[in-house]
């Protein structure tokens, strides 16, 4: 007689297991602080070890930028990281005396005396011009 068996549900999302690759003995990597050996997998997947997420807060599903340098470097940066590097370009442009907020709030309170001049004025020619 045939055996069947149900099928479990599959889960929401893709989840693929760690592969197991045999090291030759020979190669052993050398242990240097701050430095991390990862495999690349079959499909060109590398996985990030849990110490390295866990001092950059990288959780499941979040997104890094991988940039690849001139000499064959390869750059990983978080969000965080390429937000503090946005803010550093362009922070030569800050005024440093002041902030810019102050220049747009004193912008909009003039724009708003002169809309209230003119609509003074505006009031005294029409209204001004009425018999009660």
């Amino acid at each position: 007689m045939a055996r069947y068996k149900i099928k479990q549900e599959r889960p929401s999302r893709a989840r693929e297991a760690a592969a197991e690759y045999k090291t030759a003995a020979e190669f052993r990597p050398i242990q240097v602080p701050g430095i991390y050996h990862v495999t690349v997998t079959d499909r060109g997947r590398i996985v990030l070890p849990a110490e390295i997420r866990k001092r950059l807060k990288i959780r499941d599903g979040d997104r890094v930028a991988v940039a690849i340098e001139e000499d064959g470097t390869i750059e990983i940066e978080t969000l965080d990281v390429a937000i503090r590097k946005m803010r550093g370009m362009f922070k030569h442009l800050a005024p440093k005396d002041h902030f810019a907020s102050d220049d747009i709030i004193a912008e909009r309170r003039r724009e708003a005396r002169m809309d209230d001049q003119r609509a003074r004025q505006w009031a005294a020619r029409h209204w001004g011009k009425r018999k009660p």
